[in-house]
C-alpha cells in the first residue's frame, strides 16, 4: 500500500510539472505574455541605394524655329536625333526625381534661286580709241547662294516623376520639370560659282576702288555699250558669304509620360515620349532680302529610349 500510495504522489507531481511547462510554453508563444526581446544589434545604413543613372536617346520632331528670316517660307517641321544623360534618386516606390543634361540640333538649309556673280578677271576693253581696265558683264557668270542656318539647344532640367506600380515587371510614369535651355544659333550665306562649283570670291573692285563694268556681246573684249564709272548694279548688293550668330538662355519646361520595364534588380529599360517647350526665339534678319527678325515659340515632341542603372 505504500509503495502504490508513494507512486500516485509520484505521478501527481510529474503530471503538475508537465502542465506547467505546457502553460509556459504558451505563454512564451503569446506576444503579450513573451519575454521581452533584447534589443536588435546597430546594423549599418545602406547610403545610395536609391540614387541612379540615366541615359537616353530619342526622335525628335520640332516646330522650326525661324532662325533666319530668310527661311519663312520653308518652315516645314525638323526631325532629328536627341540624347540626353543625368542621374536621380527613388524616394520610393511611386516617387522619384532626377537632374538631366540633353542636347538636340536643328538644321535648315535651303538653296536660292541664281544670280549674276561676275567672277571674270579685270580686263582691258577698248571703246573708240581709249582704252579702259574693268569688267564684263557676262549673263553666264552666275552663282547660287546657299543658306544655312542651326540651332544648337542644350537644355538642363529638374524633372520629379509619379510611377503607378509595378505589373508583371512594367511600371507606368507620369513626370514634369523645369530648367534652362542654352540656344546657340547662327545663320549664313555662301555662293557657289555654277561653272565650277567652287565658292565665289566677290570681285568688284580691285585694291580698293571700284571698277568700270561692260557689257560683255559674245566675243571677249567686245565692249557693246559703256557703263557708267562706279555705278552700282543689281549684283553689288549681293551680301557675299556672310554670317550672323548669337548665344541666348531660355527658360524651358517639359512633360513626360512612359512605361519601365525591369530587365533586372538594378537595371530599367525606359521608353517615354516628351513634351519639351523652349519658348519664344528671334530669328536673325534675312541675309538676302534684309527683312526684320521674326519671333516664334520653339518646342518638340520627343519618343526616347533609355535604361535607369540603380546603383547600389
Amino acid at each position: 500500500m505504500k509503495m502504490a500510495s508513494m507512486f500516485s504522489r509520484v505521478s501527481a507531481i510529474a503530471a503538475i510539472a508537465a502542465a506547467l511547462c505546457g502553460r509556459a510554453a504558451l505563454a512564451a508563444d503569446m506576444p503579450f505574455l513573451s519575454a521581452p526581446q533584447p534589443a536588435p544589434a546597430n546594423l549599418p545604413v545602406e547610403f545610395g541605394s536609391n540614387w541612379y543613372l540615366r541615359a537616353d536617346i530619342g526622335y525628335e520632331s520640332s516646330n522650326a524655329p525661324i532662325i533666319s528670316s530668310d527661311f519663312t517660307a520653308n518652315l516645314a517641321r525638323l526631325n532629328n536625333a536627341t540624347g540626353a544623360i543625368g542621374g536621380g534618386y527613388q524616394f520610393n516606390s511611386w516617387l522619384r526625381a532626377d537632374l538631366t543634361i540633353d542636347r538636340s540640333i536643328l538644321n535648315q538649309n535651303q538653296g536660292q534661286a541664281s544670280v549674276y556673280c561676275p567672277y571674270g578677271n579685270l580686263v582691258n576693253v577698248t571703246s573708240g580709241s581709249t582704252t579702259f581696265q574693268g569688267y564684263l558683264y557676262n549673263p553666264n557668270e552666275t552663282c547660287t547662294p546657299y543658306l544655312s542656318s542651326h540651332v544648337n539647344r542644350t537644355s538642363v532640367l529638374a524633372n520629379a516623376y509619379l510611377d503607378f506600380g509595378d505589373w508583371w515587371g512594367f511600371t507606368p510614369y507620369v513626370g514634369a520639370g523645369v530648367g534652362l535651355s542654352y540656344l546657340q544659333a547662327s545663320s549664313s550665306i555662301v555662293y557657289y560659282e555654277n561653272g565650277n562649283g567652287t565658292v565665289w570670291t566677290p570681285n568688284l573692285a580691285q585694291g580698293g576702288a571700284s571698277q568700270t563694268w561692260w557689257q560683255y556681246c559674245g566675243v571677249q573684249n567686245q565692249v557693246c555699250q559703256v557703263f557708267g564709272v562706279n555705278q552700282q548694279y543689281p549684283w553689288a548688293l549681293i551680301n557675299p558669304n556672310a554670317a550672323l550668330s548669337k548665344k541666348v538662355v531660355k527658360f524651358a519646361w517639359n512633360l513626360m509620360a512612359g512605361v519601365s520595364y525591369d530587365i533586372s534588380q538594378n537595371l530599367k529599360l525606359d521608353l517615354n515620349y516628351r513634351f519639351l517647350d523652349v519658348g519664344p526665339f528671334t530669328s536673325f534678319p534675312s541675309i538676302l532680302s534684309g527683312a526684320g527678325p521674326l519671333t516664334k515659340d520653339v518646342y518638340s515632341q520627343e519618343v526616347r529610349l533609355g535604361v535607369r542603372l540603380l546603383t547600389d
